[in-house]
């Protein structure tokens, strides 16, 4: 009797290991999923960006930014304090395309009142120079940077 003792204590085990494996499997599958669903959702995020995030660092947005600063007389005071440490009201860098060449666009508002007080900024490819538009709702944009009528279309669509 011995004998048989022992082979039914094997089969309960491998009757019992299928199952350990299969509930293994799913919980692997389930952590793979949700990581790399995490990760795909991270790389999104990533590419939406917002105009603080393309200035901060040593970038070419950055350094045209900077010039483009220094033409706007006289800087509204949401706008220079914006320029100080790039904490406000901005909004997401969109892609858009102008006469065949591609550019980024985005803006910084005033808080509160961001229809009325609004200063556009477009970039070339690789942040190599901006354009800018303060205007708002209401008024007609004032131009810094010396864009092009197409460039200065566009971001006359973008201040109202």
């Amino acid at each position: 009797m011995a004998p048989d003792r022992r082979v039914a204590t094997a089969r309960r085990k491998t009757g019992v290991l299928p199952d350990a494996l299969w509930l293994l499997a799913m919980t692997v599958w389930f952590t793979f999923t949700v990581a790399f669903g995490s990760l795909a959702g991270a790389a999104q995020a990533a590419e939406t960006e917002f105009l603080f995030d393309a200035l901060h660092g040593k970038t070419g947005y950055r350094a045209s930014w900077d010039r483009l600063m220094k033409l706007v007389q006289p800087t509204p005071d949401w706008l220079a304090q914006f320029n100080k440490n790039f904490d406000g009201v901005a909004g997401q860098v969109t892609d858009l395309t102008i006469d065949g060449k591609p550019y980024s666009l985005s803006f910084v508002c005033k808080p509160n009142e961001c229809a009325q007080h609004k200063f556009v900024v477009m970039f070339d490819a690789g942040g190599a120079h901006a354009y800018g538009a303060l205007g708002g709702k209401d008024n007609d944009p004032a131009f810094f940077g010396s864009p092009s009528q197409a460039e200065q279309d566009a971001m006359a669509k973008a201040v109202k």
